[in-house]
């Protein structure tokens, strides 16, 4: 369907070349691209028309340049593709051009009809023209690195047009957050550049930088393409903001033509089917028995059994007490109201859901005028009951051309608005003791009597069903360009990011029977505005001497952010109704009142220039100047260079004979950027808060009565606080083969981050609040890309495609302030985090289970010590297990590399595409062997495990890798050791889609234009470690903690035009 676009979408996508022919009927037999068959003569006619076509698909192509070669006559192809052009002789040429094409030159002949096929030449596609930040670059002529994925790249199923692209970008780390209903994806572009966490890439939306951007915001189908600048030299440009990398994101646009209406639509139903098997009553009963009977056996504790069970036993010839019989209790409580059960809480809190999405384009254009209208609807259930996403969106670009196209005015505005309820209660689920009922014997909600202080998720879910997330967004921006002539053009730009957060949540009473109850109610309201405006003005010149290219682009930018927030909570309602209840009916006395702001502007001057001789020798130099109030006083601006250049070493005239060459270029650059977002708002300054629990006290010496509020210091202000400063070095070469059927690149970078963020402690004569921010740190990060990809001829019935990729990165912290390392992993004495990754992970070493007490006996001095419990390593060999002299580094949660591989096969009508996604040589702290391992690792005792744990240590299983079930804490097992590092390392088969696209004979009687049906399957399987002391013996690697569980999704769509 995508080659379908009779429109410029088109151009971006086409890899072809050029064949002719010249009667009504498909030619066939001559040569690809000189086939020509007369079908009229007419000696007296001054008239020559036909259509031009697309070789592969058969499709009409809008917009081919048709002209006279040798003269200004020429015209240019219907939204049909048909042309009509006047010739002065029956014997000109006729020159056929268009962007993505190869060229052709066809003698007329006398002929009156000549129809045009246009076949495959892929090395056309180094004539695209991409978007690279205030200025359009040839993709031939880049010289920085930039990845770049278009329409047709982007698959729509999901409401978050970055998790469909995770793995396809090398160098870039995408992560998901799952089966939530409301998607979100973590960016991270060549590793980390600060301590103040990840450092997200900057969003430039149709040229417009925006802030607090959430990539769900704006609608997949509505994109166009997408650039990724990398490297100092691409994103420098943007100065204080892209040290984290910067995306570009252009939207679809109206094209010269008839009307075009698409329809995209899908329904997809998503599944847990990889999830925890967790412990049924029965399971629990004996996994708590062991607990006890262990713990008297090795540490003479008194047994202690959960409420509900009833045990018979005697003791073994060992000593271990050993179960003969068990029996559920008929009730948890004394008035015999809360049955025991054997409960599935997983199952009672999660659901299949179903999903929907709808988008409708109608775009059209003339000469003077282009514009695209959008409708986006999305209806995310979510796989927890009672949790959801849906969307609304708006989209309207338009572009009008004035006083014969010398000026341009447009506009590019979309709305969105969405409801969602998010609450992640995974972790509360799974605690739950199954032998507890969700309900009573009066349908009542059940508590957990007598098994520790636990909420009843489902109540939680149930009763907080209507209490919904609101956001409305609005973006938007004005522009007009002046072509003043001789290369010379002008552009303004103004924009606006509105966008409005806000909730009414009531928290109802509630009695779970049995154990707790609360019988206040409450209403809470909050609002958040965020708005910023950026106006941007750029002068550009363009221009061509002989072999000489010039272009530059000198420009200023002005932004400014404000943020409002304000949020009320009051207690006593009448009626928990949300037709009722609002702040203004609560009657009671507890009020909590809070709020927020924030507000910054920026003012940037910047200016960049590219020159290129003979296509061939490439430079470009960029250099940005920003201030912004955001920086300390002394220190509002900064400088931000680049310089880059480029060989294409394919072009020299000694290249000739290698034919079978179609690139090789070579590129370096070098660049600074910077970021601000680990700058913290407002400690520039010294602040104060009138906070009276904490300043109020008898300033007039009364002992009663209301008290004086006085002043805290929050913190003590820094006016030199800057930017964080990453400079960057980039390396790369470009390859291209066989026509550009296979390409490749590669690239290795180098970057050092200094001024890094961070805050320092504060002795006590400094007094409350006395702890300053400061730019102290440095580290350093290098790595490698590589990207590959291979296609078949697509003229041919079946073609076929391969991309892969490859991203790897490794960071070192090489520089910290004396006073504050202890912040950081390390002992902050000898073992210092300076040399390794700020991910790295600091912690003991788990040596294995003691299986005999002659090793127990044999070990160094280890507090609770005993047969089945983990053994820690004595690494300084004082013959004492201590926990500040006993760690070392065992493990880095950064990946040693990640990437993706997709394949594409196309037979007829028929497409099959697959994608894989892996991450390897990557650490995580596993949350989920902490409970399925350990009984009593955190609070509440009596919560539920993972089945896993009925394989831990026992006289009957002596050999385990798993502690025995104890609820002893006295070997301290809940302290980060080894044993709760695994390997988090994964091969996931993404998508499979399989899509067929109806025949035009068939599509053109329902009076439409084209017509393609599919089926996709997401997250379809996972391929983790699974052998190794370090295996990952969780659900999800990519989830080690108690995030969703992510979904299996099965997907059916249309697409089609109109």
């Amino acid at each position: 369907m995508r080659i379908l676009f009779k429109s410029r979408i088109m151009l971006l996508a086409s890899i072809l070349t050029v064949g002719v022919y010249a009667s009504e009927e498909p030619f066939k037999g001559l040569s690809i691209c000189e086939q020509m068959l007369q079908v009229g003569t007419g000696s007296h006619q001054k008239l020559v028309k036909g259509r031009v076509v697309d070789k592969n698909s058969g499709e009409p192509l809008v917009g081919v340049n048709v002209i006279v070669k040798g003269s200004p006559i020429g015209t240019a192809t219907d939204i049909d593709g048909y042309y009509s052009l006047a010739i002065s002789s029956e014997n000109d040429v006729l020159l056929f051009s268009y962007i993505g094409y190869e060229k052709q030159e066809i003698v007329l002949k006398g002929r009156h009809v000549l129809n045009v096929e246009l076949c495959s030449d892929a090395t056309m596609l180094e004539e695209v023209v991409i978007y690279t930040g205030y200025m359009n670059q040839k993709k031939a002529d880049l010289t920085g690195s930039v990845s770049v994925v278009n329409s047709k790249d982007i698959k729509t199923n999901s409401a978050n047009v970055f998790r469909e692209l995770q793995g396809k970008l090398p160098g870039v780390r995408i992560t998901n957050n799952g089966g939530n209903p409301v998607p979100t994806a973590t960016i991270q572009i060549r590793g980390v550049t600060s301590l103040s966490g990840a450092v997200s890439p900057l969003i430039v939306l149709d040229g417009m930088p925006v802030q607090n951007f959430a990539y769900r915001d704006i609608n997949s189908n509505d994109i166009e393409s997408i650039q990724v600048l990398k490297d100092a030299a691409s994103a420098s440009i943007y100065g204080a903001r892209a040290s984290g990398g910067v995306i570009l994101i252009q939207t679809k646009k109206g094209n010269k033509g008839k009307v075009t209406v698409n329809y995209n639509g899908n329904v997809s139903v998503s599944k847990l089917i990889n999830k925890p098997d967790l412990l049924n009553a029965k399971e629990y009963g004996i996994a708590a028995f062991r607990a006890a009977a262990y713990d008297e056996w090795a540490y003479g504790s008194a047994l202690s059994f959960p409420n509900g069970y009833e045990y018979d036993y005697h003791r073994g010839d060992n000593g271990m007490l050993v179960m003969d019989d068990m029996r559920m209790l008929p009730f948890l409580d004394s008035e015999s109201l809360v049955p025991t059960s054997d409960t599935n809480w997983l199952n009672e809190g999660i659901q299949t859901a179903i999903s929907t999405q709808h988008h409708l384009s109608i775009s059209a254009g003339s000469e003077k005028s282009k514009s695209l209208f959008s409708l986006g609807y999305i209806n995310n259930q979510g796989t927890q009951i009672y949790t959801s996403y849906k969307q609304y969106t708006a989209r309207y670009n338009s572009e009008y051309s004035l006083f014969n196209n010398r000026i341009r005015i447009g506009e590019n505005m979309s709305i969105s608005y969405s409801q969602s309820r998010n609450a992640n209660m995974t972790k509360n689920i799974m605690y739950m003791p199954p032998i507890v009922p969700v309900r009573d014997v009066n349908g009542n909600w059940a508590g957990v009597v007598g098994l520790g202080d636990m909420n009843n998720p489902i109540r939680i879910l149930t009763m907080n069903k209507d209490n919904i997330d609101n956001f409305v967004r609005i973006m938007g921006d004005v522009f007009m360009n002046v072509d003043f002539g001789k290369g010379f053009q002008a552009r303004t730009q103004f924009g606006l990011n509105y966008g409005n957060g806000y909730d009414r949540n009531i928290t109802g009473a509630f009695t779970e029977t049995g154990f707790k109850s609360q019988p206040k109610n409450y209403v809470k309201s909050h609002q958040g505005h965020n708005l910023e405006y950026v106006w941007t003005n750029s002068l550009s010149y363009n221009r061509d001497f002989n072999k000489h290219h010039v272009d530059a682009v000198v420009g200023s930018e002005f932004t400014r952010y404000v943020h409002e927030g304000f949020s009320a909570e009051r207690e006593g309602l009448y009626l928990e109704d949300r037709d009722y209840a609002h702040i203004g009916e609560a009657t009671g006395s507890e009020i909590t009142l809070g709020s927020s702001a924030d507000e910054y502007v920026y003012f940037s001057l910047f200016a960049k220039a590219n020159y290129s001789y003979a296509g061939k020798y490439l430079l470009s130099a960029t250099i940005r100047r920003d201030g912004s109030s955001l920086f300390g006083e002394n220190n509002r601006y900064g400088i931000f260079p680049a310089f880059s250049a480029g060989w294409r070493i394919n072009e020299e005239s000694f290249m000739e004979d290698f034919d079978w060459l179609s690139n090789l270029k070579l590129r370096a650059s070098w660049g600074t950027n910077g970021s601000v977002q680990g700058l913290p708002r407002g400690y520039v300054v010294t602040a104060f808060d009138a906070n009276y629990d904490a300043t109020s006290y008898p300033i007039q010496g009364q002992e009663n009565g209301q008290l004086q509020s006085g002043y805290k210091r929050k913190w003590l202000g820094n006016p030199d606080l800057k930017w964080e400063s990453t400079t960057q070095t980039n390396v790369g070469i470009d390859l291209g083969f066989f026509n550009q059927r296979l390409t490749a690149s590669f690239d290795y970078f180098y970057k050092k981050t200094e001024d890094i963020l961070v805050q320092t402690p504060y002795i006590a004569a400094m007094g409350e609040g006395g702890a300053p921010w400061i730019n102290g740190a440095s580290m350093n990060n290098k790595g490698v890309e590589f990207a590959i990809g291979f296609q078949s001829r697509p003229e041919k019935e079946f073609s076929w495609g391969i991309t892969a990729n490859i991203g790897s990165y490794k960071t070192n912290l090489v520089d910290l302030p004396v006073d504050v390392i202890n912040k950081y992993p390390g002992d902050g004495v000898h073992d210092l985090i300076l040399g390794h990754s700020p991910h790295a992970a600091y912690g003991m070493v788990a040596d294995g289970i003691f299986r005999t007490q002659e090793e127990v006996d044999a070990h160094a001095d280890q507090q609770g010590k005993a047969v089945g419990r983990i053994r820690y390593k004595d690494l300084d060999g004082d013959g004492v297990i201590n926990q500040t002299y006993d760690r070392t580094w065992i493990g880095c949660y950064d990946p040693d590399f990640f990437g993706g591989l997709n394949l594409d096969f196309k037979y007829k009508g028929i497409d099959l595409s697959l994608f894989f996604e892996g991450v390897f040589g990557i650490d995580v702290n596993s949350d989920w062997k902490k409970e399925s391992d350990i009984w009593n690792y955190s609070n509440p005792m009596w919560k539920n495990h993972p089945t896993r744990i009925l394989k831990g240590w026992s006289p009957d299983n002596p050999n385990s890798s798993i502690p025995a079930i104890s609820n002893s804490v006295a070997n301290t097992e809940n302290r980060f050791s080894s044993f709760y590092v695994e390997d988090g390392s994964y091969i996931k088969l993404r998508n499979i889609e399989m899509g067929y696209t109806l025949p035009d004979k068939f599509v053109k009687r329902m009076f439409m234009k084209n017509l393609r049906l599919y089926l996709s399957l997401d997250n379809v399987f996972t391929l983790k470690k699974f052998w190794g002391s370090d295996k990952f013996t969780g659900v999800d690697p990519e989830r080690p903690s108690y995030g969703y569980l992510t979904p299996f999704t099965f997907n059916f769509g249309i697409n089609a035009s109109f």
